[in-house]
């Protein structure tokens, strides 16, 4: 496979292209010797999905700079099996079916010339009679769908339709928020609070493919370019706002940190038009430490086994996403290849400070410190309103686990104690709890902040007033809790991650109020000087995608006019019973 000449400078294209080589032995070796299916090596159920369709693009991205005949057997060898999909109509979901033509397409237009044509002349006539019968379930269905439409007008299989497009375009418009965030919890019905920021991501992907991989426009799809470009600008403004400096991006809700968002990223910051020396290197640097004995990656950042689907989303499945992750890659060397630039050169602030009201989002940058919150609870219940994530100090990450509760399915008990989260915990005298679980945007204020952010919250239990702080060696969460109705506990719940599958965490107390804790190499002080106790609790989680997690829980002390108060009993009117202020900090050590 193509080898990098270390005598001269290795370059992000030439990263990319040994990545995507480095991985053709391990995609071969999912192809079964009958039928040429490639299963998932862990899973049963929708083993085999769009794998076909996004290792075609990884064979057909190798073959380009290594000509080996080999590879592009590989090659037709996906393409005729996802055909094989596509026309399987009772067995293959109509949204599966999306992806496999789409990819396969996309593969094909990475080939050239003759091999090209070949490919052309054998899956063309099936290909120009396929009738997509999806309806638009998200919004990241309907950019699949328009790159879908331009790829096969390109290829000569036949004509675009200009009304699909326009209308798969429009669905994406109506979807992308005045802020320039695109939401993907879209479909022709209804509209939902979803909210996701990788999915935000994987459709300004998808819209970036056609610049990538059309050789030019044609005139008559002159409108879609221009409504693409403007659609991208506006995403990517919004995406800037969550990049940090070790190559990655904030997010939280649905398939947060899968390996598809480093691909996705990689062709994004390719295109994008921004200048930061070396970001580009570290994002596609960003998931090679999750790198397996075998050649797989990990879906999500940590190397603990694959079949402990750790953050997965129940659709996460290694083949799927390792290869729909490569294929991200594959689009970004395609891009660095031709030089095509979404927008013109600029460079990240080095200092900024970001709220969006109507995603829910707010992002601090300082240098290499970064830090975002959510504002409110999204719809799915995957994270609490005013919880912090995407923690960097130095440019590294903080042995804090990224959140992630059960979901809207799971009733709140199972949330509290199972889920990997941040914030205040109160417990009512009939067993009842409170927690920054509001949905409603009204709830919540946010100010900006020199060090980071105030975060309000008003609900029928309490006023909190949460401060998320940059320290000059760490963060601080400032709470401020003006109770309105009766508790009998107060609690800090802090997300630890405490084993990745290369580093475990170590603990030790040095007091109620103080813990030391090692991760990676560092050590940190945790303190909380209004703790009364602080400690692990004894169950483990694998609900986030930076590892095994466990929730530390800091006990304060709650104040008599709280706790006596009648049970059933409130503040009346908007004075509080009691107030509980403390700050929690985590530093790190010299």
């Amino acid at each position: 496979m193509a080898a990098i000449n270390h005598s001269q400078p290795v370059t992000a294209t030439d990263r990319i292209r040994s990545i995507l080589a480095d991985y053709v032995p391990v995609a071969a070796g999912w192809l079964s010797e009958e039928g040429g299916s490639f299963r998932d090596p862990y899973e049963t159920e929708y083993s085999e999905n769009y794998a076909p369709a996004n290792a075609a693009v990884l064979f057909a991205a190798v073959y380009r700079t290594t000509e080996d005949a080999s590879v592009l057997r590989l090659f037709h060898t996906a393409v005729r099996r996802s055909v094989e999909l596509l026309g399987d109509k009772a067995g293959v979901a109509p949204f599966c079916r999306v992806f496999l033509i789409h990819y396969s397409l996309m593969a094909m237009l990475l080939l050239e010339d003759e091999e090209r044509e070949e490919a052309v002349r054998r899956y063309g006539p099936f290909l120009a009679g396929y009738e997509d019968d999806c309806a638009i379930v998200n919004t990241n269905c309907a950019a699949l769908q328009w790159g879908t439409e331009l790829f096969l007008d390109t290829l000569g299989i036949r004509e675009a339709s200009l009304p699909h497009l326009s209308r798969r375009l429009a669905f994406i418009e109506q979807a992308q928020l005045e802020s320039g965030f695109i939401n993907d919890e879209v479909n022709e019905r209804e509209v939902l609070d979803g909210m996701p920021i990788p999915y935000h991501a994987f459709t300004l992907f998808l819209l970036a493919g056609p610049f990538a991989l059309l050789p030019d426009w044609k005139s008559r799809h002159e409108r879609e370019r221009v409504a693409a470009e403007l659609l991208m600008s506006r995403g990517l403004d919004w995406l800037e706002q969550a990049i940090s400096a070790d190559g990655t991006f904030a997010m939280v809700e649905r398939s947060s940190h899968q390996t598809f968002t480093w691909g996705a990223f990689v062709a994004l910051y390719a295109g994008s038009g921004l200048e930061d020396e070396g970001l580009l290197d570290r994002a596609v640097a960003a998931w090679l430490p999750y790198r397996h004995a075998d050649g797989t990656y990990g879906c999500t950042p940590n190397v603990l086994p694959h079949s402990l689907r750790t953050g997965y989303e129940s659709y996460t499945h290694l083949n799927m996403y390792n290869l729909l992750g490569l294929t991200g890659l594959a689009v970004a060397a395609r891009l660095l290849e031709r030089g095509l630039r979404f927008r013109t050169a600029h460079e990240l602030p080095a200092a900024n400070r970001y709220v969006d009201a109507a995603s829910g989002y707010a992002f601090y940058r300082r240098g290499d410190a970064f830090f975002a919150c959510t504002l409110r609870m999204h719809n799915r219940r995957y994270t609490p309103a005013l919880q912090g994530f995407q923690f960097r100090l130095g440019g590294r990450a903080l042995p804090l686990a990224e959140p992630r509760l059960p979901g809207g399915a799971a009733d709140s008990a199972r949330r509290l104690d199972e889920g990997v989260w941040e914030g205040y915990l109160l417990r009512r005298a009939d067993g009842g709890a409170a927690y920054p679980d509001t949905t409603r945007n009204a709830a919540v204020s946010a100010t900006e902040d020199e060090d980071g952010f105030t975060l309000v919250l008003e609900d029928a239990h309490v006023r909190c007033t949460k401060a998320i702080r940059l320290l000059a060696d760490g963060f601080a969460w400032d709470y401020r809790l003006e109770l309105l109705q009766p508790i009998v506990s107060c609690e800090h719940v802090l997300p630890l991650v405490v084993h990745d599958g290369r580093h475990a965490l170590h603990v030790r107390e040095d007091s109620p109020q103080r813990l030391t804790l090692a991760w990676a190499g560092d050590r940190y002080a945790l303190e909380c000087d209004a703790a009364v106790r602080m400690g692990m609790r004894l169950e483990r989680s694998l609900l986030s995608p930076s590892g095994v997690a466990a929730q530390l829980r800091i006990e304060l002390t709650v104040p008599s006019e709280a706790a006596g108060a009648v049970c059933d009993g409130s503040s009346g009117g908007n004075e509080p019973l009691a107030v509980i202020a403390w700050r929690t900090t985590l530093r790190r050590l010299p």
